[in-house]
């Protein structure tokens, strides 16, 4: 329900105007970062547009701040609330896993699924996360040719309960050519009381073909001040709140990983440490293991952990420039930085940046992980011994 999306007030207020004024386009794109809460605003929005008994917060419901929320009682909406409803189709990146899918996958091989981690994580899970889930290992995950004619097949059933039978499509950048033909045709001559709802990690990497026939709507990242709230609401204490909410930079993503890796961050720390000292002493041998141990981390796991190793190189410029007031840390980071800023200065740090950085970029594609850990140790290897020639030259001087 619109309720239970945290922020982005006035973007579900004109949602709200625009099904009451009876001006619901039939074909939208909602597009925004990732961890926006796209998809469980869309499928709030198909909610409230057929939700049968609507609340009003004139009639003296609490809403949160909002004029008007789905029921979240009526039949309607709890079917949509499980998405079981009969007139709510998902499409979205899918292929074989080896298993029980070993050819010609459609979305809907994978309905199961979807279900379960979209119930899972409020809606809010990532590409690698849905990859994980679908258990497909290194393939690439499409919206294929067979989505499109699924697509095609549910518009041509009439609507069984509800006003606007509704078709979400998730992460449309990842529509292959063949599936492009089709949906285009369906977007060029809509069916009545069909609303088509898009959703967009990158707009720019979608079609222009299929572009020019979406209205684009625009979902922001979520205000810090409505992050640290949601968060407190959750359990988090005022402190915990606000410096998950500083770190996610907006995402409800970032957040849930964030709340459920405290413990995990603790390892990172150790194996970021870990890492630095066999890169020092360039040990190859512990390297190699090293890079083994970590592969066995999800994608998104790793991902997690380089951002750690972001957090990691800050902590350690801050403290090498003294700037030790903007550290948020336990003692054991803190210890660690002091000791290791001495390797961290402002002329090195654009390279472990950009190293951390384009390794987060890879790890959500389709990359050998043991590969780009190794050739990273051996980057981190070389900027280790030119810090310490450096510290060599000014000890001399």
């Amino acid at each position: 329900m619109f309720r239970d999306i945290v922020g982005r007030k006035d973007l579900i207020e004109r949602l709200i105007s625009a099904v009451h004024a009876g001006r619901i386009p039939h074909a939208q794109l909602f597009w925004g970062p990732s961890g926006d809460q796209k998809l469980a605003l869309a499928i709030a929005y198909a909610q409230y547009i057929n939700c049968q008994h609507k609340i009003h917060a004139s009639d003296g419901h609490d809403l949160g701040g909002i004029s008007s929320d789905a029921c979240g009682k009526c039949p309607s909406c709890i079917k949509f609330q499980k998405l079981v409803h009969p007139d709510l189709h998902f499409i979205y990146p899918n292929n074989i896993n080896g298993g029980t899918i070993k050819k010609d996958s459609r979305s809907l091989d994978y309905i199961e699924e979807w279900r379960q981690i979209y119930l899972a994580t409020g809606g809010e899970f990532s590409y690698n996360e849905w990859i994980e889930k679908m258990g497909i290992g290194n393939r690439q995950a499409l919206i294929n040719i067979r989505d499109g004619r699924q697509i095609l097949q549910d518009l041509s059933l009439k609507s069984s309960e509800a006003k606007f039978r509704t078709i979400v499509i998730w992460l449309i950048e990842k529509l292959n050519i063949e599936a492009a033909s089709t949906l285009l045709k369906t977007l060029e001559e809509p069916e009545p009381q069909t609303v088509f709802l898009v959703l967009s990690e990158n707009p720019d990497q979608v079609l222009p073909t299929i572009l020019s026939r979406l209205q684009l709507v625009k979902v922001p990242k979520v205000e810090e001040d409505a992050m640290t709230q949601h968060l407190q609401l959750s359990g988090c204490s005022p402190q915990e709140a606000r410096m998950i909410s500083s770190r996610s930079g907006g995402s409800l993503i970032d957040a849930r990983l964030l709340l459920e890796n405290n413990e995990m961050r603790k390892n990172f720390h150790e194996a970021f440490a870990d890492w630095m000292r066999i890169c020092f002493r360039l040990d190859i041998a512990a390297i190699q293991a090293f890079s083994e141990r970590m592969s066995a981390l999800g994608r998104e796991q790793l991902k997690f952990f380089f951002e750690n190793c972001l957090d990691e190189i800050q902590g350690s410029l801050l403290t090498r420039n003294q700037c030790t007031q903007w550290i948020r840390a336990g003692e054991e980071e803190k210890n660690f930085w002091a000791n290791f800023s001495a390797f961290v200065s402002n002329q090195n740090v654009h390279q472990y940046y950009t190293l951390f950085d384009e390794a987060i970029f890879l790890t959500g594609r389709n990359i050998y992980i043991p590969a780009l850990l190794t050739n990273m140790s051996l980057t981190i290897c070389r900027i280790l011994t030119d810090a310490k020639k450096e510290l060599q030259r000014q000890s001399t001087r």
